[in-house]
């Protein structure tokens, strides 16, 4: 560490700086009542100097007119920088949500992991990824959570939600809002929609062990009793570890993929032939109808056939009789 009296327009800030707002009043003031009582910071780059410690009394000093300024010289890389300026302003005073969140952010935008950044800084993960799923949620949720609406602990308690739905996320704090849930209920609340997930998933892993056993496994049984769901367990779990230690031969999963493929195909060809009859069937009743509609045009050409008949009662013979019409003419029988 060296200590020198530097140019104070060779000094720059940090790029790693969570502070979004700088209170100099009180500086200020102090300053120029006892003058610099702590040097400031700093780290030689190329042809500058960036700032470690010290931003806020840096631009007070500017304000006041200084022309050159004591410094520290210290030797850092990025990493260890950007863990001296998060610790040392952090000590001084600590972050706001915001400040802390976007800086994190800043890091994780130039490919820093969250993982990493926990290291890096000492900070809890879930902590870390608490402040970056923060920016997952629209302006408005992100507002109620800069003015403490809604707590850090909220967003931890809703990580996994968050990483598998942000709308249910969403909607989960809306109702943490609404109704001013505390962060066991919100925990609850998670945990709950966790197992439902789980049950969603176990029932899908059921459907597709129904599908493929027949494949693999063809005297099993239907899955209907407990003996049925632990005889199909022991044929998955034999083929898993089979396939694992790569004893599976190639032509054996081959085969059971064939088979699927097979069954798949029938029941394609199933179809497409059950499709195929019904449009037969139904162009044929089509076709029939049509030829019906044209005999009877045709026999309503004819000359000579009787297009209207009158049945009534006749006064001279007393029996039923029946008057017909064509055209002009009339008969009895």
């Amino acid at each position: 560490m060296i200590k020198v009296n530097i140019d104070i327009d060779l000094i720059q800030p940090s790029p790693y700086q969570p502070r979004l707002i700088f209170d100099q009043g009180d500086l200020k003031r102090e300053i120029e009542r006892d003058g610099l009582l702590n040097d400031i910071v700093v780290r030689k780059k190329s042809d500058f100097y960036e700032l470690i410690d010290g931003e806020r009394r840096w631009r007070v000093l500017k304000e006041l007119g200084w022309k050159s300024v004591p410094v520290r010289v210290v030797k850092a890389d990025d990493t260890k920088a950007r863990l001296l300026v998060y610790k040392s302003n952090k000590i001084r005073e600590n972050y706001t949500i915001e400040e802390e969140a976007r800086y994190f952010k800043k890091l994780a935008d130039k490919g820093v992991t969250p993982l990493e950044i926990s290291k890096q800084l000492n900070v809890d993960f879930h902590w870390v990824l608490a402040h970056l799923n923060a920016f997952k949620f629209p302006e408005d949720i992100q507002k109620a959570v800069w003015t403490k609406q809604i707590s850090l602990s909220h967003i931890v308690a809703l990580e996994s939600v968050i990483g598998r739905n942000i709308k249910e996320a969403v909607l989960t704090v809306n109702q943490i809002l609404e109704r001013k849930l505390t962060v066991s209920e919100t925990r609850k609340i998670s945990e709950k929609r966790e197992q439902e997930l789980k049950a969603r998933v176990d029932e899908a892993r059921i459907k597709a062990a129904e599908k493929i056993l027949p494949a693999i496994a063809p005297k099993v049984p239907k899955l209907e009793t407990p003996e049925d769901f632990e005889k199909a367990a022991e044929v998955l779990k034999d083929k898993a570890v089979k396939m694992r230690k790569g004893l599976l031969k190639p032509e054996e999963i081959k085969k059971i993929t064939t088979r699927l493929q097979d069954k798949e195909a029938d029941k394609k060809a199933t179809k497409e032939i059950f499709e195929e009859v019904s449009i037969q069937t139904i162009q044929s009743l089509r076709e029939k109808i049509e030829r019906l509609e044209k005999e009877r045009a045709s026999l309503l050409e004819k000359k000579g056939f009787l297009t209207e008949a009158l049945s009534f009662s006749c006064p001279h013979c007393n029996q039923p009789c029946v008057i017909y019409r064509e055209g002009d003419s009339y008969w009895v029988e």
